[in-house]
């Protein structure tokens, strides 16, 4: 498997809906990291109102168990973090199913760089000699650019409804600046998983 990668139309119209009206009935739990303005409302996957959800990611997956299972509401980006560190000791890889962009261009932005040490940011070149295209700066004109200097970007995942995106957990990613395109929400489904004994 790739170390990021998308599954197109992994969810219907329908089931994204279905999602969304599961979503508007949990009480929201605001996200405990610093300047992240988001909901990071947690629920157990077991309960996902659509059906055989757990085995089609396990014909994408294979065999895992689930760290954290959360609807993301997010109204500013993210700069660039990992989500290697989750209270698991063997981390595989992030699952993120978008359900709402009011139809904006939105994208998961992937670096090749790892974040799979605490003290990750110390460990990046000075500078990795990537030229960033102009509509990639433009999609992460939100993030410092002394930081972008030390990253190669891997890939770009455009946004679409019940589309899935995954990526290792070790590697870093950024939300796209999406307050650029007006985009003022956004929400997805995003599922930690493990291959934990």
């Amino acid at each position: 498997m790739e170390k990021s990668f998308e599954v197109a139309s992994f969810l219907k119209g329908n089931e994204v809906d279905t999602l969304l009206q599961f979503y508007d009935l949990l009480p929201k739990t605001l996200n405990e990291g610093i300047d992240k303005k988001a909901y990071t409302t947690g629920f157990d996957l077991d309960q996902i109102p659509v059906k055989n959800f757990n085995s089609r990611l396990k014909s994408i997956f294979g065999d895992f168990k689930v760290t954290v299972s959360m609807f993301l509401e997010e109204f500013e980006p993210w700069a660039v973090h990992t989500d290697y560190f989750k209270e698991d000791s063997n981390p595989y890889y992030a699952v993120l199913i978008p359900l709402d962009h009011q139809d904006k261009d939105t994208h998961t932005v992937i670096f090749n760089e790892l974040g799979d040490k605490k003290d990750w940011r110390d460990t990046l070149t000075s500078t990795s000699g990537y030229n960033y295209t102009t509509e990639q700066s433009a999609l992460l004109g939100h993030i410092d650019t002394s930081m972008l200097e030390k990253l190669t970007l891997y890939k770009t995942h455009k946004w679409r409804k019940g589309d899935l995106i995954a990526w290792h957990r070790n590697l870093l990613h950024a939300s796209d600046d999406f307050s650029d395109v007006g985009l003022k929400r956004k929400i997805a489904l995003v599922i930690f998983l493990n291959r934990d004994d």
